[in-house]
């Protein structure tokens, strides 16, 4: 999956409040919609990255090979390992070097590709792993079939918003994670290991819920450019672009309501 050095938390002035609410307490939900909103900078950055819109297309590009009549040779000439398609697990772990094998020296990448090439693994897990035994016992056919889902103009929409979901999420804990444990402990902000667990679902759903901005419009996007056969990786990166725009404005929008 590559490797991620953790940066120490930047010192703007939103993540600095995170820090205080970190400090002095607060509630969970608070301090879940602060560290929220703290993350704007970080995907406003990742925008115009080629890892995020390789990734994108490469999810468009899924079904569509899935629903040809040559999937396991589609996939090879996607960048996937010889035998990708046999099994959901061996599937999610091509999907990573797949991604790598495209755009692996590019210069102009950011951390949150990495983050996505992640987030968009653990999305394949999700969707096409439930209709399947598990992950281990699936078929080349069970893989298939729901990869084929994945073409219909509301399970792409529903994809979006969990992919857009958790790579928020991930950029988040992606600088709290070193800050975070210096403030669990009795007569600290966190005070338990219940409470820490509290906090992560707090952000899961804060990020989840901004997401849906996302699902609004991915499934005609996808609907569209799939019939004007336009599914290409710059359409692509023009869409990522675009939804971590939405992204952004909404947890924008979500920040204002609170105050």
């Amino acid at each position: 999956m590559g490797h991620i050095r953790l940066k120490r938390l930047p010192t703007s002035r939103r993540w600095n409040e995170v820090v205080e609410l970190l400090r002095v307490g607060g509630s969970i939900a608070d301090l879940a919609g602060a560290t929220a909103q703290a993350a704007e900078m970080e995907l406003d950055r990742a925008k115009g990255d080629p890892a995020v819109g390789y990734t994108i297309w490469l999810l468009t590009q899924l079904p569509l090979a899935a629903q040809s009549l040559h999937f396991a040779a589609r996939l090879i000439e996607l960048g996937f390992d010889p035998g990708a398609g046999q099994s959901a697990l061996s599937l999610v772990a091509s999907f990573s070097r797949a991604v790598d094998r495209n755009v692996g020296r590019r210069t102009d990448r950011t951390d949150l590709g990495e983050l996505a090439r992640q987030a968009a693994a653990e999305s394949l897990s999700l969707f096409v792993g439930s209709g399947t035994p598990s992950l281990f016992g699936s078929t080349a056919d069970d893989v298939q079939r729901e990869l084929g889902y994945l073409g219909t103009k509301k399970c792409f929409a529903n994809l979006a918003r969990d992919f857009f979901a958790r790579l928020t999420l991930k950029t988040i804990e992606y600088y709290i994670s070193r800050e975070l444990p210096k403030h669990v402990g009795p007569g600290k902000a966190i005070t338990s290991i219940d409470d820490q667990i509290a906090f992560r679902v707090a952000l899961k759903k804060h990020c989840h819920e901004a997401a849906v901005i996302v699902q609004e419009f991915a499934g005609g996007w996808f609907a569209k450019n799939k019939y004007q056969g336009t599914l290409t990786p710059a359409t692509a990166q023009n869409f990522a672009d675009y939804a971590l725009k939405k992204m952004l404005d909404e947890l924008r929008a979500r920040r204002a309501a609170d105050v």
